[in-house]
This record gives C-alpha cells, sequence and structure tokens, in this order.
C-alpha cells in the first residue's frame, strides 16, 4: 500500500474555493450568464427578422439585467419593428430610469421613435427639452427646426436654426433647413433661389432635392419633382415623408396604383406611421375602394388617436358615400385640431357652399389665402363671395385681377370684377354751391 504525504494546510482553502463556490456567489454568475446568453440569443433574432420573439427574449435580459440600458435598448427597436410603438417607448423610458447619465441619447432615440412614427408634435416636445438643456448637437437642431417647419412653427423654426446660422453662416445643412422654413412660409422666389444655389455647389446634397421637389409638386411641375426624388439613395430614399411626397407625386401625375403600392410598401416598413397609414387610405379611396380605406383609417387612428389627416380621409370617405352631414362633422373636428390644414379646408368650403354656408364659406377660403395655399378656383370663389356680401371690396378686386393676369377673357371672371366694382362706396359730389364759369 502506497504512502500519500498529506497536502500543506495553506492549499486547502485554494482547493475549497475551486472545489465548491459559495451558493450566493454560484447564483450570481449563473444569473449573470443566463442573462447574457439571452442578450446574444435576442440580438441575433433580431438580426433574423424575428422582432416579436427577440422582444420577449431581450425582456427576460433585462429582468436579469435590472441595471443595464443595453437590453432595454435592444427590447425597444425589437418592439418597434414588430410594430409594437407603444412597448417601444415604454421601454426607452424604462432605460430612462436606469441609468439617467445616459437620458439624453435616449431621449434622442424617442424623438426619432415618435418622428417615425408620425407623431412630431411629441418628437419636438422631446428635443425642445434637450435644446433648453443645451444638450443637441447641431444635426438635432436642425432635425429639430425641420419638424417645427412641418408643423407650420415657422418663427420658432428659425429661432432654433439661429444658434448654427450664428456660428457658421455658411452652414451648407442649416442653409437647407432655412430655405425649408422660406417655402413654408410663402417666401417662394427666395426659396427657390437658395435651393438652386445649393444644388449647383453640392448636386448630392439630398436634403435640397427633396426640399426642391416639394417646391416643384406646389407649383405643378410633378415630373420634374419625379427626377429630383429619382436621384435619392439609401436610407434618404426610404424616410418617412420621401414615401409620402413621392406618392404625392403619382397622384398628382394620375398614377394611383403607382402611389398605391409604394405607399404599401412605406406602411409596411412603418407599420404604427398614421400619416402614411392615412395616406394610403386616401388612395384606396381615390381607387374605389371605400371599405379598405375606411379600414385603414381606423388602423391609424389606433396608431395615432388624434391624427388630422386620419379624420380628414374619413371625411372624404362619408362625403362620397353622401352622408354630409357627417363628414360635415369629421372636417370640422380636423380643423378644430389643425386650423390650418389645407386638405380639410379645401374640401370644408366646398362643403359649406354646397350646404348655404356662404360666411363659413368665407372664412375657410380666407384661411387658404392665408397659408398661400389658395388655387386660382379658390382665389376666385372668395373674390365671388366678397362680391356677394358686399364684404372687403378691395381684397377681391385684387383676388381677381390676380385671375385675370392668368386668364384675361374669362367671361366669370369679367362679371366678378364688375359686381366687385359696384360695390366700391360712391365719391361724393361736393357740397355747396359751385361757380359756373364762363356765365353772364
Amino acid at each position: 500500500m502506497l504512502f500519500k504525504a498529506p497536502r500543506p494546510l495553506w492549499l486547502l482553502p485554494l482547493l475549497l474555493s475551486l472545489g465548491c463556490k459559495d451558493p450566493e456567489t454560484a447564483a450570481v454568475q449563473s444569473r449573470d450568464k443566463t442573462a447574457q446568453e439571452k442578450l446574444e440569443q435576442g440580438r441575433n433574432l433580431l438580426a433574423n427578422g424575428q422582432p416579436e420573439l427577440a422582444a420577449h427574449v431581450l425582456s427576460m435580459a433585462s429582468g436579469l439585467m435590472p441595471d443595464k440600458t443595453e437590453p432595454l435598448l435592444l427590447q425597444a427597436d425589437a418592439h418597434w419593428r414588430a410594430g409594437n410603438s407603444g412597448a417601444a417607448i415604454l421601454a426607452l423610458k424604462q432605460a430612462m430610469l436606469v441609468n439617467p447619465a445616459e437620458v439624453p441619447d435616449i431621449k434622442r432615440k424617442l424623438a426619432e421613435r415618435y418622428e417615425q412614427d408620425g407623431h412630431l408634435r411629441q418628437a419636438i416636445g422631446v428635443l425642445l427639452e434637450l435644446r433648453d438643456k443645451e444638450l443637441l448637437g447641431d444635426m438635432d437642431i436642425l432635425r429639430l427646426s425641420h419638424l417645427q417647419t412641418l408643423e407650420g412653427q415657422h418663427e420658432a423654426a428659425f429661432k432654433t436654426l439661429e444658434r448654427i446660422q450664428r456660428e457658421r453662416p455658411d452652414d451648407v445643412d442649416a442653409k437647407v433647413v432655412e430655405a425649408e422654413i422660406l417655402l413654408a412660409k410663402g417666401e417662394e422666389v427666395l426659396a427657390a433661389k437658395l435651393m438652386d444655389r445649393l444644388l449647383t455647389e453640392q448636386p448630392a446634397l439630398s436634403s435640397a432635392r427633396v426640399l426642391r421637389a416639394r417646391y416643384f409638386l406646389q407649383n405643378g411641375f410633378a415630373e420634374y419633382a419625379e427626377a429630383d426624388l429619382g436621384q435619392l439613395q439609401g436610407e434618404e430614399a426610404t424616410k418617412p415623408e420621401v414615401f409620402t411626397l413621392k406618392a404625392r407625386v403619382f397622384e398628382a401625375l394620375g398614377r394611383h396604383a403607382e402611389a398605391d403600392t409604394l405607399l404599401t410598401g412605406a406602411v409596411s416598413r412603418y407599420p404604427q406611421n398614421a400619416d402614411l397609414i392615412s395616406r394610403l387610405a386616401e388612395v384606396k379611396l381615390q381607387l374605389g375602394h371605400p371599405d379598405e380605406a375606411l379600414s385603414l383609417v381606423e388602423r391609424a387612428l389606433r396608431a395615432q388617436p388624434d391624427s388630422v389627416r386620419a379624420v380628414y380621409v374619413r371625411a372624404r370617405a362619408q362625403e362620397q358615400q353622401g352622408d354630409l352631414k357627417r363628414a360635415y362633422v369629421d372636417y370640422a373636428k380636423a380643423l378644430s385640431d389643425n386650423p390650418r390644414f389645407v386638405p380639410a379646408l379645401t374640401r370644408m368650403w366646398r362643403l359649406q357652399r354646397q350646404l348655404g354656408e356662404d360666411e363659413n364659406a368665407l372664412t375657410s377660403l380666407e384661411r387658404l389665402v392665408e397659408v398661400k395655399q389658395a388655387s386660382v378656383e379658390e382665389k376666385v370663389a372668395l373674390a365671388e363671395l366678397y362680391a356677394k356680401t358686399h364684404l372687403k371690396t378691395e381684397q377681391g378686386l385684387a383676388l381677381i385681377a390676380e385671375a385675370l393676369k392668368q386668364e384675361p377673357g374669362n367671361p366669370q371672371y369679367r362679371d366678378i370684377q364688375k359686381a366687385l366694382k359696384k360695390n366700391l362706396p360712391r365719391k361724393k359730389r361736393p357740397s355747396g354751391p359751385q361757380i359756373i364759369r364762363g356765365g353772364r
């Protein structure tokens, strides 16, 4: 029998630590290992196009890693890709509570999610919080100014842009946003000159291409707008506002089936964007599919209950079906939420005239003129109402003169001009005795 020498006593603690672990330490290490496995599994599922399953797995990972933001941020991405925008936003807000130091970066992600889902007011609110704390970089400032312009907040957009313009007056990206604000304010000549100069200097400047396409479309040159949009590539071509603009171009060119295909793909990419869903509903309506249109409207309102465009499209469908009373209510609802919403104003004044509400129609038309979105037809209609109601004769004459420049021989325009001139106050004849020269 072989004799084994006893092990040195100093080795015993080391051997014990290698042979077995403290139960609490073992549990922590096991939990950490499981958490890392779940995190990696969730990341792989997300990369392989399984966002719903990824969100479930990442939820388990975040439960195992309560002091880490990474699983929550990935979970937010998974929820958004799965079409669950509400859950994505909730995950981002939970991540903010985990690590306050990361709040500014997470808020930028939150603003991006709001923007992609069409919640521009909420995106603006988040970015304003960061701006007021001086936590926005230049690109975020430009983004905020752009969003404010889209929401009709022109003066606020200029104020946001001031910092970059003051520090770098020739900043190209800031010049694009400046041109956008000018265009939105109706200063088209200045905006057009600035856009042309920018694109001459930098033909590949995609933001200027998008803006000039919008300008072309507004002025009836849809073919030129399509040419500008056709030069966009990569991520720039897949932004929600670009999808919207392309669809509007197709509609202006009478290519409604192409607009349908384009917007169907856009909604698939941004399933919670109420504006894109509503625009698809409007195209369905134009193609003669009212049931599909109304179904899409309800989907848009579930995604964004205060969607003005969804309510407007519902009104269009009701008007098309002859239900003028309900259409009137929905147009009024859309305009109560956004009094300057041009599509609703354009339909509302016609409906108001049809119902004999000339004064209300006059107010709707005045709003269109105020925001510089009135067509020639609408300017003529307003001039006609001024003649009929004996109101604002001078403004009416200016409007009809503008229309006569385009069609000098139009008999309708001439009749309205005559009616307006009759409403002009007559010059008073001099009173008192008159001296007749040459008399005896």
